[in-house]
């Protein structure tokens, strides 16, 4: 009978295997090599020409999409683009839950799990780049107790210092600053011992920001992303979608739709277009960046500013669509119509080509020359 039971034991243990894996964290690398880098028929062309499709949602480097796994077997998986096939799986078997991955630099995506595990990965070669643990917050268990009838949530974001990256990882009560080079972590807000009650934090170019939510009046913070020091306070919520324009600036919308360019240093107003029509488009993800413009829609016009004193650099007209604007200071995408694509010159606003898709369209990304626009309810397609 003893046997029958460790029989039934063995096959119960490498069926279980089978099925999850083995525990612990494993990079599978295939045959198929990616294209790297990646340099597809009509990008960087002025026509808007599709040159491919990936997943809704998926984070693209080059040829590589890579998107989230989910099931016993949770982690990342990469494809690419070109054909499909499979590059690399990132797997964490018997793991404990991911909280999400971010977007590091043009090749490395950072993936973050709730015991405080964080792994850097190099997505065109499929390797670990190093490893990190977070030690536990001062909410740990009470977040665990929470998270087995809802997930607690942790917010990730990325900052800078300079040209290295700050991985911001906002959990359990803490906020921990991990560089995006080494793995090591910067700083830590609050300072142990103190209270820690921020509602929210998010990196957006060389500060953080962190919403705190304290009994009676408590300011909101900026924080330095190179060694987590206060730089100044302010009230009020509108600089949660600010968005970091270069040059030590950031914009926000504040609650009247002003446009509000201000130092990321002490916070102070550089200009103001009150006019800019921003209320019903508050989000800075929305605004198109490039190094001397910052370009917004608002009722049905597309208007570009000059980051260096606000002055209108061009404007046009469109009839409807998603508000998002892209651009990389040579091209500038946006909806003409809820299913059209302009591209536009980014210095002057002159139409280069348009693109009409079967669904409606919302305007993603744009990196490397190469745009992520989702059509209806589907994939993204590639266009460049």
């Amino acid at each position: 009978m003893r046997l029958i039971h460790l029989l039934s034991s063995a096959v119960v243990t490498v069926l279980l295997l089978a099925w999850v894996g083995l525990p612990g964290e494993h990079v599978t690398t295939t045959l198929a090599k990616p294209s790297w880098p990646w340099r597809p028929d009509g990008l960087g062309t002025p026509a808007i020409d599709v040159v491919g499709k990936v997943p809704f949602a998926a984070e693209v480097f080059g040829d590589v999409a890579v998107v989230p796994r989910y099931g016993p077997r949770v982690g990342l998986a990469a494809a690419r683009v070109t054909d499909g096939s499979p590059v690399w799986r990132y797997e964490n078997a018997w793991s404990d839950d991911s909280v999400g991955h971010v977007r590091v630099d043009d090749r490395r995506i950072a993936a973050v799990w709730r015991d405080g595990r964080v792994t850097l990965l190099d997505v065109p070669d499929g390797r670990v780049v190093w490893r990190a643990d977070l030690p536990d917050g001062p909410y740990h268990q009470a977040n665990r107790a929470y998270d087995e009838e809802w997930g607690a949530a942790w917010e990730l974001s990325l900052a800078a210092d300079g040209s290295v990256p700050i991985v911001v990882v906002a959990h359990e009560g803490r906020i921990d600053a991990v560089d995006g080079r080494t793995g090591a972590i910067r700083w830590s807000y609050p300072p142990r011992g103190s209270a820690a009650c921020f509602d929210g934090a998010r990196g957006e170019g060389e500060v953080v920001m962190v919403f705190q939510r304290c009994p009676g009046p408590t300011p909101h913070v900026m924080l330095d992303a190179g060694d987590g020091r206060p730089r100044w306070r302010f009230d009020g919520g509108e600089w949660y979608h600010a968005r970091a324009l270069g040059a030590g600036r950031l914009a926000w919308v504040d609650g009247s739709g002003g446009l509000n360019v201000s130092r990321a240093a002490d916070g102070r107003l550089l200009w103001r277009v009150p006019s800019a029509g921003l209320k019903d488009n508050p989000y800075g993800t929305d605004m198109g960046v490039s190094a001397e413009l910052v370009t917004v829609v608002a009722d049905r016009r597309v208007t570009a500013y000059r980051i260096a004193d606000g002055a209108v650099a061009w404007r046009r007209d469109r009839v409807g669509g998603d508000s998002a604007v892209l651009t990389d200071g040579t091209y500038t995408y946006v909806a003409e119509d809820a299913t059209t694509l302009l591209k536009l010159d980014a210095r002057t606003g002159r139409v280069v080509d348009r693109h009409r898709f079967a669904a409606d369209i919302t305007l993603e990304w744009l990196r490397g020359g190469l745009a992520g626009i989702n059509v209806g309810v589907g994939d993204d397609v590639l266009v460049g």
